[in-house]
């Protein structure tokens, strides 16, 4: 019997319309070429549509989870030299690039340090960066759960799991009161003692410390605005590309 494009043999299986489409567009194939074809095109079908429902999955992932698991993927895959770790003003306003290196974004809105302390070494390993910048604190300060000793110690644990890497610490932005609810739930003395903290540990370590303004401009009181990240951005590259 002879075979016309699309026709299928007496007892097989219906093909999916993308795999007829493709075999009505072989007309010079054997019909024995055709039978080899069918099961690549009907895998190449399934693999379409396995695509299809694993990026449907990921939509149904939680947004913040979402991003932290696209920058563990994004450490795994970049040769980055430069990693730049943080809440969402560090997901915000950390600049592509820092003193002309390549920077991996790999902050998480809504990250604390608990956060950081989990996922920083697994980025290390996966990327072994020669930089890093930290910049954390914003959530720790709405009703703080660690004492300020406590929270010293896990920025302290952060720092020990890139030994090989020249640190950049950032200091807590201030926030614009008045802006919003949220804002005003910011403990201002404990974020004092955060960036005390953080100087304190920069003159431990040796690592840049890039010190807070004494004024921001946010779109809700704490995430900067257009503004906003430009100035935090200059006051990272006047700090560590000294």
């Amino acid at each position: 019997m002879s075979f016309c494009p699309g026709q299928q043999d007496a007892g097989s299986q219906p093909l999916p319309a993308r795999s007829r489409f493709a075999l009505a567009f072989a007309p010079t194939l054997s019909a024995r070429q055709r039978a080899r074809l069918r099961p690549w095109l009907v895998a190449l079908a399934v693999a379409g549509m396995a695509a299809a429902l694993l990026a449907l999955a990921l939509h149904q992932i939680p947004l913040r989870a979402r991003i932290a698991l696209e920058a563990d993927v994004r450490a795994r895959l970049s040769n980055a030299p430069v990693l730049a770790i943080g809440d969402s003003i560090t997901y915000q306003a950390a600049p592509r690039s820092l003193c002309g290196e390549e920077v991996l974004n790999a902050a998480v809105p809504g990250d604390k340090i608990d956060d950081l302390v989990s996922r920083a070494g697994s980025l290390e390993s996966h990327l072994q960066p020669a930089r890093v910048v930290i910049a954390i604190g914003a959530n720790d300060a709405v009703k703080p759960k660690h004492s300020i000793a406590e929270w010293r110690t896990l920025y302290r644990e952060i720092i020990s799991r890139f030994p090989g890497s020249q640190l950049v610490l950032v200091e807590v932005n201030p926030v614009e009161h008045g802006r919003s609810p949220y804002a005003d739930m910011l403990d201002q003395s404990y974020v004092a003692q955060q960036n005390a903290a953080i100087r304190a540990i920069g003159a431990e370590t040796g690592a840049v410390v890039v010190p807070a303004p004494q004024s921001v401009s946010t779109t809700d009181g704490i995430h900067p605005s257009r503004a906003g990240a430009l100035l935090w951005r200059a006051r990272l590259f006047s700090a560590a590309c000294r």
